[in-house]
């Protein structure tokens, strides 16, 4: 029986392994596409604790200690990544990511040799595969940021973003909301993002960027900010950015009973995130009203670990004191 277990074990394991060269990605890649770096974070841990030198898993730790804030390893595990396995492209993309955010935290001088470093690593990935989507995207964000002495350009990003379009048609579309975004046409980006979202196959993604841009005061539009986030919703149950945008919305409303239905719907179908609170506070805090409850949420956000990519401990503590002090904190003057 023991050795029938470590055979199954191991047979699990091997799927892990496996599954991507037959372009399946692995659960803890669909959970990181959710948002999901917690659930992610458990399994790429335990296996990278019985194979620390696949390549696969010191990827996703990279992608994942990136996500909760590291900046000290996630450069040297994607490093370690591409260096078992140089043909596949998204080491070389992570490795390039990772110099990304190294360069945002470097002084000038450095960010040139950080720029060059980046190019190489985002060339090869795109050499080996040309389709990946992320790595078309960074390339993007490169030529839009970087200075002309380092690479960058207005005309190289248009290019990029008309390839991305032939390999994904909302990305393409998002990738030209981000440009026009780039030129302050705000017509243009918000013919985008609609676009985005008519386009198949349906992307989640899109409806979010889409309720987010009918957020921000400059493009205020709450009714078709709550349309979008409900279609994201409708999308995926599980995943948190839909009800995220509808509590602050709701809570901006004062729409109680709304809320309350929101929050608990949001806490069973995403227990782990708990996002929709922490925005629901914000915005509470940002117009001053039912203080009490903007701290009750926030103690109930600073319960639990936060979700990658989310407010840290660090935000929701600035957020209570800015209370406390009787005064909004800046980062609440914001929906997101």
């Amino acid at each position: 029986m023991a050795i029938l277990i470590t055979e199954l074990r191991l047979a699990a394991y091997c799927l892990f392994l496996f599954a991507p060269c037959f372009g399946q990605p692995t659960a803890a890649e669909k959970w990181i596409e959710a948002g999901h770096w917690k659930r992610a974070r458990a399994d790429v841990e335990a296996r990278i604790r019985q194979a620390p030198d696949d390549p696969l898993a010191n990827f996703l730790l990279s992608q994942i200690r990136a996500a909760f804030g590291d900046r000290a390893t996630p450069l040297r595990l994607a490093e370690k990544a591409a260096a078992f396995d140089g043909r596949t492209a998204k080491y070389h993309r992570q490795v390039a990511e990772a110099i990304g955010v190294t360069a945002q935290h470097s002084n000038a001088f450095q960010q040139l040799i950080l720029a060059r470093r980046f190019r190489k690593e985002i060339d090869m990935a795109l050499a080996l595969d040309p389709h990946d989507v992320q790595a078309n995207r960074d390339l993007l964000e490169f030529y839009l940021l970087a200075p002309g002495i380092a690479g960058g350009s207005r005309r190289e990003a248009e290019a990029v973003a008309g390839r991305i379009a032939a390999i994904d048609a909302p990305e393409g579309f998002l990738a030209k909301a981000r440009l026009a975004a780039y030129d302050k046409s705000t017509a243009q980006a918000e013919a985008m993002l609609r676009a985005a979202t008519e386009a198949q196959p349906p992307s989640y993604r899109a409806h979010i960027a889409l309720a987010e841009f009918y957020l921000t005061p400059e493009h205020s539009n709450v009714k078709a900010a709550a349309a979008a986030a409900q279609e994201a919703m409708r999308l995926d149950v599980g995943r948190s950015d839909g009800y995220a945008v509808l509590a602050g919305l709701y809570a901006g409303q004062g729409a109680w009973r709304e809320l309350d239905e929101l929050l608990a719907a949001a806490a069973r179908n995403v227990p782990d995130d708990r996002y929709p609170e922490y925005r629901a506070a914000q915005r509470l805090i940002a117009t001053a009203q039912n203080l009490d409850l903007a701290q009750n949420l926030l103690h109930d956000y600073l319960a639990q670990e936060a979700e990658g990519n989310r407010p840290t401990a660090a935000d929701a503590a600035q957020l209570l004191k800015s209370i406390r002090a009787g005064r909004p904190h800046p980062t609440a003057e914001v929906y997101r």
